[in-house]
């Protein structure tokens, strides 16, 4: 059987850029459609790839999936948790806010317990004789009035200090891009995929920040919420704009970013996308667990997919950005972000620019965005010209937020003002200019497979070209042993060989000179079992 890809459609890296952005969707939702996978390598330099079967299903067709629903979130919040209260009433929650709503109670006296001369109290008359000396005696037609109910008033609701705007310099545009389980009913979809792209058309860069869905937040003209409910509460209460336009407000004000575009897509329409994309070659580093339900059974099933390189056709794909089995909504941050480059890489190509009104076309209805055809073509030039290390990744992460526990009980990641802004100050960083300068001078590097792991060579090449390292071959060592992985220096490159070693981590005794002008190569790296590429 022939597992080679099939001749594929026209595709634009713009487009691809754009709309997948949108790197899916939730872990909840329905079945994807069942779709037979093919688990060919890439076309890098080695031979068709051999990937660790895995003790469950085979990979030659993969099962319908049963989708895993996460804890949803209380769909409407409760009067009680718009009276959340805060430390301060000028900036978002501390990791130690009061969980008791504060309460102004206008009410009578309290009525005493025992009825006394003259009293309104309502008391229930004994049957006895005559009222002996120093009885009360109570009249049968007294009148009685009721005690007025209490008037809550409830503290009311502020908003935060707004966080201060991100500066930059250069022609930027922020895109929005949110990922959810089906556009049917925007009323009650949260989004939980939630990634702003900052495109910087002067510096020909791209930053991508993942926002966990998680993120304690105040939503404006709503409260503090999660920030994966602000979309559907705009469509909701009818928000101007909708849901995108409450989103955008919510990540200003929260993370001083100014949304200048939005793209949104649902599960159907990403598999959808990817294939008309012809799918996409994808590099794995990690074991990940897709665990589906199997077609007319009741119980769910393992899946791991091994590290090697496929080829991942729609579901596939879904499947890939969407598991959290076995790791977090972080680790899932990265895994979608890998799929965003590998999409780019794979379709970057000069010719293909004048096709994009034809694609777009054929794309409408797989997606939702507030861009024109025109806003797409201003950026093609760019999606062309990118170099694969100014496509950067950053992430909102445990390291800059703060776990906590509202008292509805809901978990949530209250976030650190200071390190927030730190990270979306890096989204404008301009390059380190390292990786340019390797790229520039085109160093060369020949990665060989030290171990017995099946193609470790492909997964460090893959990491390494994102670095601005040009890959000429991969293959096997000498011997699979190597305890330790090592540098052959043919030629002098300090800038390569010092980056090389602090993105691997290899030891000063494992730097080997053999200086040789006569090698197709400047360096020479051979892997060893220390390499862990999920590091």
């Amino acid at each position: 059987m022939n597992l080679k890809p099939k001749a594929r459609p026209s595709r634009s890296p713009l487009i691809a850029l754009v709309l997948t952005l949108a790197v899916i969707l939730s872990s909840c939702g329905a079945t994807p459609t069942r779709v037979a996978i093919s688990t060919t390598a890439t076309t890098l330099p080695t031979a068709s790839p051999s990937v660790t079967p895995s003790p469950s299903p085979t990979w030659t067709a993969l099962p319908t999936v049963k989708a895993v629903s996460d804890s949803s979130v209380q769909a409407t919040q409760t009067a009680a948790a718009r009276l959340e209260s805060t430390p301060t009433a000028s900036s978002s929650p501390t990791s130690t806010p009061s969980a008791t709503p504060s309460l102004t109670v206008t009410s009578s006296p309290a009525p005493s317990p025992w009825p006394t001369l003259g009293s309104s109290q309502p008391v229930t008359p004994t049957a006895t004789g005559e009222p002996g000396p120093g009885s009360v005696v109570i009249s049968a037609t007294a009148t009685i009035t009721p005690t007025p109910t209490p008037t809550l008033t409830p503290t009311p609701m502020f908003s935060p200090t707004p966080m201060p705007t991100a500066t930059f310099s250069g022609n930027v545009v922020h895109i929005l891009a949110l990922g959810l389980d089906s556009t049917h009913n925007l009323n009650a979809q949260n989004t939980d995929v939630i990634i702003v792209a900052a495109v910087n058309k002067d510096t020909k860069q791209v930053s991508l920040l993942s926002i966990p869905r998680d993120l304690w937040v105040y939503i404006p003209t709503h409260g503090w919420d999660r920030i994966n409910t602000a979309h559907k509460t705009g469509h909701r209460y009818n928000y101007p704009g909708g849901g995108p336009a409450l989103l955008s407000e919510t990540i200003r004000i929260n993370l001083g970013i100014t949304i200048d575009h939005w793209v949104r897509i649902d599960f159907r329409g990403f598999a959808r996308v990817v294939d008309q994309l012809g799918g996409v070659d994808m590099v794995v580093a990690c074991p990940v667990n897709l665990r589906y339900m199997p077609p007319e059974q009741e119980g769910e099933e393992e899946m791991y997919l091994e590290p090697g390189v496929y080829h991942m056709d729609g579901d596939m794909a879904l499947r890939y950005v969407r598991s959290r089995r076995g790791g977090t909504d972080f680790d899932r941050s990265r895994r979608q972000h890998q799929f965003l480059k590998a999409v780019w890489q794979q379709t970057k190509n000069p010719e293909l620019l004048l096709k994009i009104p034809s694609l777009w076309s054929a794309l409408k209805g797989s997606y939702e965005t507030d861009l024109n055809l025109g806003d797409v073509l201003s950026l093609a030039p760019l999606a062309l010209d990118l170099q694969p290390q100014r496509i950067r990744s950053r992430y909102i992460s445990q390291a800059h937020t703060i776990d906590w526990e509202t008292h509805l009980g809901a978990q949530v990641l209250l976030p650190i003002p200071e390190k927030i802004q730190a990270v979306v100050a890096s989204l404008y960083a301009p390059s380190s200019g390292v990786s340019d300068a390797i790229a520039a001078e085109s160093v060369g590097i020949q990665v060989r497979n030290g171990t017995y792991q099946p193609q470790l060579a492909l997964i460090a090449a893959d990491e390494l070209r994102w670095n601005g390292f040009q890959v000429v071959d991969t293959g096997p060592a000498d011997v699979p042993t190597y305890a330790e992985t090592q540098i052959v220096v043919y030629r002098e490159k300090a800038q390569a060989l010092e980056l090389l070693a602090k993105l691997l981590a290899i030891k000063p005794e494992n730097v080997i000179y053999q200086l040789d002008d006569s090698q197709p190569a400047d360096l020479m790296l051979i892997l060893g079992r220390d390499y862990n590429p999920c590091r």
